[in-house]
Order: C-alpha cells, then sequence, then structure tokens
C-alpha cells in the first residue's frame, strides 16, 4: 500500500495535480491507525492509502478539502476515548495525531491570446514561478521566440488550442483574445474543464451579454457566474503592462484563499 501511496505522490506531481499528504505522526494506546500511515487525498475527494480507517478517516478527508483552498499545512489531535459504545465515537482507548500537507507542483497558467495583455502577462507569471501556456491562432503572436524558454506555445485555433492546453481543476486561465467570437471559443471550451480560476478580459456591459450567451447555451450558471469579468484588482491601470498586474495580483490572491472581485472606485 505505501509503495501505492509513493507512485500515485509521483503522477500527481508530474500532472501538476495538487492533493494533501496525511501522515498519522503519533499514536498513544490503542488505536486502528499506526505511526507513519499514509493517505493522499485529491480535490474530487478520492484518496489512495488509509490512516486507520472509520469515521475520523472520513473526518480528515474532510478536513482535506478545506485545504485546497487555504493551503499550507495542520496537525489533528484524535481521541479514541469514548466510553459511550452507543454513539458514533470510536472507543479505542488511545489517541493519535495527523499532519496534514497540501502539495502542489507549480501552479499552472493558460492564457488564450497572446496580445498586448497576454504576452505580459506570460512574462510576469513566469517570474513569479507559475508554469505558463499561452495560445494565440495567430503565428507572429504565438512565436516562442517572444517568450522565456520555459513556456509553452500553442499556435491553434482557439478550439483546438483548449484541447491542447491540458486544463484541469488546478489550471489558472485567462483569456484576452483579440475578439468577442474567439472569447467565446475559449470560455465555452474551457468551462468543461471547471479551471480553477477563469479570468476574461471585458467592461461589465460585455459580462451581462456574455454570461446570458452562456446561460442560454447551457452552462452551469453558478460556474458563469465564478468567472473573473472584469478581470484584475481595480488599481486604475490604463496601460497594458500595470493591467497586467492588476490580474496577476488578483490571481495570486485567489491562490492564496482570497477572492478579490473587480470594484472600481468612485473618485
Amino acid at each position: 500500500m505505501a509503495i501505492d501511496t509513493y507512485k500515485e505522490m509521483r503522477d500527481a506531481y508530474n500532472s501538476g495535480k495538487s492533493f494533501v499528504l496525511c501522515t498519522v505522526i503519533d499514536v498513544k494506546g490503542s488505536s486502528p491507525a499506526k505511526a507513519g500511515q499514509k493517505m493522499i487525498v485529491f480535490r474530487d475527494g478520492s484518496f489512495v492509502g488509509t490512516i486507520g480507517g472509520g469515521i475520523n478517516e472520513a473526518r480528515t478527508i474532510g478536513k482535506c478539502m478545506d485545504m485546497f483552498a487555504m493551503g499550507g499545512t495542520q496537525i489533528i489531535d484524535y481521541d479514541l476515548s469514548s466510553s459511550n459504545a452507543e454513539d458514533k465515537e470510536p472507543i479505542c482507548g488511545g489517541e493519535f495525531k495527523v499532519l496534514l500537507e497540501f502539495q502542489s507542483s507549480a501552479p499552472r497558467l493558460c492564457i488564450f491570446g497572446a496580445g498586448h495583455i497576454g504576452e505580459r502577462l506570460a512574462k510576469v507569471a513566469d517570474l513569479t514561478g507559475y508554469s505558463v501556456t499561452i495560445a494565440d491562432e495567430r503565428p507572429d503572436y504565438a512565436d516562442p521566440k517572444k517568450f522565456p524558454k520555459s513556456v509553452n506555445v500553442i499556435c491553434d485555433p482557439y478550439e483546438e488550442s483548449v484541447k491542447k492546453a491540458n486544463i484541469n481543476e488546478d489550471t489558472y486561465v485567462v483569456v484576452c483574445t483579440p475578439g468577442h467570437v474567439n472569447d467565446a471559443q475559449a470560455i465555452e471550451g474551457v468551462l468543461p474543464y471547471k479551471p480553477q480560476y477563469l479570468g476574461l478580459v471585458g467592461s461589465g456591459k460585455k459580462r451581462q451579454q456574455f454570461m446570458a450567451n452562456l446561460k442560454e447555451k447551457g452552462f452551469n450558471p453558478e460556474q458563469c457566474e465564478d468567472i473573473f469579468m472584469p478581470i484584475g484588482m481595480s488599481f486604475g491601470s490604463t496601460t497594458p503592462e500595470e493591467i497586467v498586474i492588476e490580474i496577476m495580483a488578483q490571481i495570486i490572491a485567489f491562490r492564496n484563499g482570497q477572492v478579490v472581485r473587480y470594484s472600481r472606485q468612485k473618485k
């Protein structure tokens, strides 16, 4: 079982899939958990390995779900000394502790549109430590020579680019193509993959029309409302360079568990 757990961790790292590693670090008295036992829990609630089974293992999985938003580490103490055999609490008599550690490889950012904003965002995200993929159907824009070597560049129509971008529930996505039709192609292609973050460059007026079109086509209304549009934080910026900082700030805040939406400050 331990070998299977380590293989799953390796595969998760290689695919950019985040998970929570649970390790039993201390046991006192009688307990189904044994020191050193490991379990890894994925974002969808699936898991590999065990920390002893039972109700406390289920509780641990619940705690892991919270950590996908918060990250970090924490230690959980379990007391198994319940004296009431009729309740649901364990009556083994011992205690054990579990260390939970959020694990993730470099966060992935996929950008659709390599114009003024997309190109600069790719470079800033690369400097910030993100694994970046950028796609554009225009060869002059999707030119690998314009980007750091670590940036993956795709030159294909946006519908095809979405399929090649390897998007999953841990991926951050920004759409900034040169037109509404291309924006729609990218967004509609990305939504079924349920990315961690999805932002679209556009105004509040564009948002209303865009949301209505998506819902009319049968996309989940709650998922549509989660799209960050207008994208970024509102710092009053007007240049592509500063707008990119607004976008990156919002993504970093989101990754750290803070949902900050665009809000224009009144003068």
